[in-house]
């Protein structure tokens, strides 16, 4: 039996890659290879309606594995298929389940799509929407994806790397509680920039919000020894949670996903971990539930 009100699974915290990530012989990599326990499935989440409807947020390659997760979260019996879907972006890791949902898999038709106009341009000229209804969201502007889901979702535009489109975070306002979905953003001054806020809590209590899932891809600017990271930008957590300090008691609760393989985070015995956590903060795990 499915439970009542709407409901948040995250379906996965890692970044793009995954967890092992392809070609990774690091630490991190290898650890989840021997135990899948330590797996993370690349960044999306699932909400389930108060009609019981289920709505993916991005689709990537692990998209039978976390299929299998939320219907597992919400006492199904068997394996549901989302109703709708939406898209923050055109990166790798957001998309590349999408043509999981044609003939050759799921055989959907005219599954609705919601993402920005410059997203599904991109992503009709990749030709991997062919199951889909594309529905183009404007930002700012709060929508219900079906008409008695009980829940609307709300895209915010975020400065990302927008080399072929642009970059959205969702918000999911349910009846009670609300949560941000923010996987990808560049530097928090930016984004910060974007909405006039002059710091985090700011733009989170003007949001309303209760949970926050925020880009949490590395733990410091040196953590790529093989790549520059200026062309890879996220704000590390080492930088939000010294611009954070520790939780109060009227901040929304502050979950880090996205994770890079690399991150000591994603090990819950790292020194880095412990820091996160004893300010009041957490590391997002697979398989999270939140009630809105």
């Amino acid at each position: 039996m499915s439970r009542e009100g709407v409901e948040v699974v995250i379906l996965g915290t890692a970044q793009d890659g995954g967890i092992p990530q392809a070609g990774c012989s690091c630490k991190n990599c290898t650890a989840a290879h021997e135990n899948y326990k330590l797996k993370r499935n690349p960044v999306c989440c699932g909400i389930k309606g108060v009609d019981g409807s289920f709505h993916l947020i991005e689709a990537g390659r692990n998209l039978s594995e976390q299929l299998k997760l939320w219907s597992e979260k919400m006492n199904l019996e068997n394996i549901e298929k989302p109703e709708t879907v939406s898209i923050t972006h055109v990166h790798l890791g957001h998309v590349d389940g999408l043509g999981q949902f044609g003939k050759e898999v799921m055989n959907s038709k005219d599954l609705p799509l919601f993402a920005s106009k410059k997203t599904i341009e991109v992503l009709e000229n990749r030709n991997v929407v062919s199951a889909f209804r594309c529905n183009v969201v404007k930002s700012g502007r709060a929508f219900s994806p079906s008409y008695t889901c009980g829940f609307e979702l709300e895209f915010i535009k975020v400065p990302h790397r927008d080399e072929e489109a642009d970059t959205h975070a969702i918000l999911i306002h349910g009846p009670n509680k609300t949560l941000l979905f923010l996987p990808d953003h560049d530097s928090w001054e930016e984004t910060l920039s974007e909405y006039k806020k002059e710091t985090i809590r700011q733009w989170f209590t003007d949001m309303q919000i209760n949970y926050a899932l925020i880009d949490g891809t590395f733990w410091d600017s040196q953590e790529l020894i093989d790549r520059d990271m200026l062309k890879v930008p996220h704000p590390p957590i080492s930088k939000t949670i010294e611009m954070l300090g520790k939780k109060n008691i009227n901040d929304p609760e502050i979950l880090f996903f996205h994770l890079n393989h690399t991150n000591p985070v994603t090990d819950i015995y790292s020194k880095e971990c412990q820091i996160v956590e004893v300010l009041e903060w957490q590391i997002a795990k697979d398989g999270q539930v939140f009630t809105l």
